[in-house]
């Protein structure tokens, strides 16, 4: 029972959304990906892919909101974990 208890604070949910962040960058190198346990807390990643620079972005979940403002494809990404639990 211990270790099941402490298996719901682990990852168990993966959302990945893949964009294009600018016009004019192709192949969908941009990224939003959520990582959350059980409860829907964890984090959002943001990758932005430009030309020049690459950045990324992390942003606390809390019971799947964030205190932060979220992209589309942020929301997006955690949305899909959030439907991507395995019982």
């Amino acid at each position: 029972k211990k270790i099941e208890k402490n298996m719901m604070n682990c990852i168990q949910k993966i959302g990945v959304v893949r964009y294009n962040a600018f016009n004019d960058v192709g192949s969908n190198l941009s990224f939003a990906i959520a990582l959350l346990d059980a409860d829907n807390n964890g984090i959002v990643l943001n990758g932005v892919y430009a030309r020049d620079t690459s950045s990324i972005y992390a942003k606390s979940i809390i019971l799947g909101e964030s205190q932060y403002e979220l992209s589309n494809e942020e929301k997006q990404a955690i949305k899909k974990a959030k439907e991507n639990k395995k019982n």
